[in-house]
């Protein structure tokens, strides 16, 4: 079987059991962690790194990240359907995130290529990608504080992950100026991006 296809049906395995494990976990987890179960940004993780890991061309590399992220939004919407015992109907928010699912994927899948190339403005660029979309989401709820007051806790931790994954990701060239001009402006348009998921 081809190696492409082979990372193909992981990643759609993968996320289709985190999908899985998200619903549990909304269940279980405090106000304060349930993020880690109910984040669109949590879903781009294991996305992004096994696209970054696989070292694929342009092309599957947002083929892979798509299919990893429609794998938790159905592993997700299906398993919430045989949990509470009704149909799955493919509406509402099921076409919702697979709509995200397919823009999402084409961004991350680009940006894990970009972080597998040479150094220059585009691996900045895509390396960047994962610790900036939780650092955005972090402060989107910063500016809709009066909406987020019960759960400051997770926003915190939200920015924080970002930076832990900032400095995880970047190692030496963390302070790069360059670097942390491009995520700057990831974040700010992270931000603008969750705006608009928000309205």
């Amino acid at each position: 079987m081809n190696k492409n296809i082979k990372n193909l049906i992981l990643s759609l395995i993968v996320g289709f059991v985190i999908g899985i494990i998200t619903l549990l976990l909304q269940g279980i987890l405090s106000v304060n962690l349930n993020f880690l179960a109910n984040s669109g940004a949590v879903w781009s993780v294991p996305a992004f790194l096994l696209t970054f890991h696989f070292k694929m061309d342009k092309k599957f590399s947002i083929i892979n990240c798509m299919t990893c992220l429609l794998g938790c939004v159905f592993g997700y919407y299906i398993f919430e359907a045989i949990k509470n015992s009704h149909s799955f109907i493919f509406e509402g928010y099921v076409v919702f995130w697979t709509g995200v699912a397919f823009v999402a994927g084409a961004i991350f899948g680009l940006g894990a290529n970009f972080a597998n190339t040479k150094n220059n403005w585009l691996k900045y660029c895509g390396i960047n990608l994962l610790p900036a979309v939780f650092i955005s989401e972090g402060l989107s709820h910063l500016i809709h504080i009066d909406l987020f007051i019960h759960m400051v806790g997770a926003i915190v931790l939200k920015i924080l992950i970002g930076l832990i994954l900032y400095f995880v990701m970047n190692k030496n060239d963390s302070f790069k100026k360059k670097n942390l001009l491009f995520t700057l402006l990831i974040i700010a348009l992270g931000t603008i991006g969750f705006e608009i998921l928000f309205h």
